[in-house]
């Protein structure tokens, strides 16, 4: 069984008997039992120190392969899991969400969180276990489950009361302030003030950024497992600049990997998501840009910014059972449909003159690329036109009437053609 942790350590007394009990146990370990558990979290990591911490009191665990993998996202159900871990929550057996199977293995850290108050998921019957958690989403939780432990374990001289007048000069020092939602600017101001959370190196605090595995292992120990050090004055006030940085091929960083993710979430398929903005994140962008009507430059500026930050998924034009394909001639983009649901949405390049039928095409598959037609599938009626990878992929109508994709758009479409085809012979193709 997991020893129950001592959660926030307080006063000062206290803080050198466990100060002297650490050295005592530091030098009694040999050095190689105390490094950092994980291959690729090393030793001078910022969040190394929490990782190892959560990591010896079994909240926090590797991936299969014993890896930490720091910068992967995390979804609702591992957050809950952690913070459930981090606050010692008994096992929870009940709860009003009906989005997960039961039995599903975080169930009882949700119920336990639920039951404590500590959450009522993102509608009344619904948990969302699956979404990632975004940095001002996971604010909120670790200040939540801060006030709980506080309620059982006051800190002298801790106080996490902020009046609605007090919460805007604490927020001052972020350029993108006002895209932190209302609902959770008290609790951003609160973990600034109490030094949990920070500006990245640009000061900015990027709120809608899905969290890392790393920052959220960092939120939780400096809130629940070392004793939160309230700043006495706020930041120095900077002037509002809602948008991120422009982004374009060669950009990385934490806004690239919102940017990667959010595309991915809206179907468009930027590749991994890796922070690393490179030519299949070009093409996902400009996919985006066609569908929403923006200009075709694979450059995310402020107005991309903000549309992505609106946007929903694009939607067929028709409903149905089974799986179709819609090629949108007047965006340039290309709709994998399965039961009236898109789930992919790609750069296509159509026809410059070509004359398309208004009745469904019907795919009939060719096993090898034919020629420069990568990886082609032909259309009936009359097996000339094409869907197939091209190495070029302009935005706009630039084929002889074939249907024009990336070349690592169609190896996905057929990545799986001998056991479970993606497109199969017969698969309607609208073209409009």
């Amino acid at each position: 069984m997991r020893p129950r942790r001592r959660g926030i350590i307080g006063g000062p007394a206290a803080a050198a008997a466990l100060s002297l009990l650490a050295l005592i146990l530091l030098l009694a370990v040999p050095a190689s039992a105390r490094a950092v558990s994980f291959p690729d979290v090393g030793e001078d990591e910022w969040f190394a120190e929490a990782v190892q911490v959560l990591s010896d009191e079994g909240i926090v665990q590797g991936r299969a392969n014993g890896s930490f993998r720091p910068y992967d996202s995390i979804t609702r159900a591992e957050y809950a899991v952690l913070v459930s871990r981090s606050l010692d929550l008994p096992p929870g057996v009940s709860h009003p969400f009906t989005d997960f199977a039961s039995g599903a293995w975080f169930e009882p850290a949700v119920a336990a969180l639920f039951e404590a108050g500590l959450t009522e998921g993102v509608s009344p019957t619904e948990f969302d276990p699956y979404a990632r958690v975004s940095r001002q989403q996971a604010v909120s939780f670790v200040v939540r489950a801060l006030a709980y432990r506080l309620s059982i374990q006051p800190v002298e001289g801790l106080d996490l009361t902020l009046t609605p007048s007090q919460v805007e000069p604490w927020l001052q020092g972020f350029p993108d302030r006002m895209l932190i939602a209302d609902v959770h600017q008290p609790a951003v101001a609160n973990a600034y003030r109490l030094q949990v959370v920070s500006g990245q190196s640009d000061g900015r605090f990027y709120p809608l950024v899905e969290l890392t595995r790393a920052q959220s292992v960092g939120m939780l120990y400096a809130a629940l497992f070392k004793t939160p050090l309230p700043l006495t004055e706020p930041p120095t006030p900077v002037s509002i600049d809602p948008a991120y940085p422009d982004a374009s091929v060669g950009s990385r960083g934490p806004e690239v990997m919102w940017l990667e993710q959010r595309l991915s979430d809206l179907t468009y398929r930027p590749g991994p998501v890796d922070g690393v903005f490179d030519e299949r994140t070009h093409q996902a962008v400009i996919a985006f840009q066609k569908w929403e009507g923006m200009s075709r430059d694979g450059v995310v500026g402020f107005e991309s910014w903000v549309r992505l930050m609106m946007a929903t998924r694009p939607t067929a034009s028709r409903s149905g059972s089974g799986v179709w394909i819609e090629v949108n001639k007047t965006k340039q983009v290309f709709l994998y449909v399965e039961s009236g649901t898109v789930t992919r949405t790609l750069p296509t390049s159509t026809g410059r003159s070509y004359v398309y039928r208004s009745l469904p095409y019907t795919v009939q598959r060719k096993p090898i690329a034919d020629g420069p037609r990568y990886r082609a599938l032909y259309l009936n009626p009359g097996n000339v036109l094409a869907i197939h990878g091209y190495p070029s992929v302009p935005t706009y109508p630039a084929s002889d009437g074939c249907v024009r994709l990336p070349k690592w758009d169609m190896d996905d479409l057929r990545e799986r053609d001998k056991s479970n085809p993606m497109i199969p012979d017969g698969t309607k193709v609208y073209i409009y």
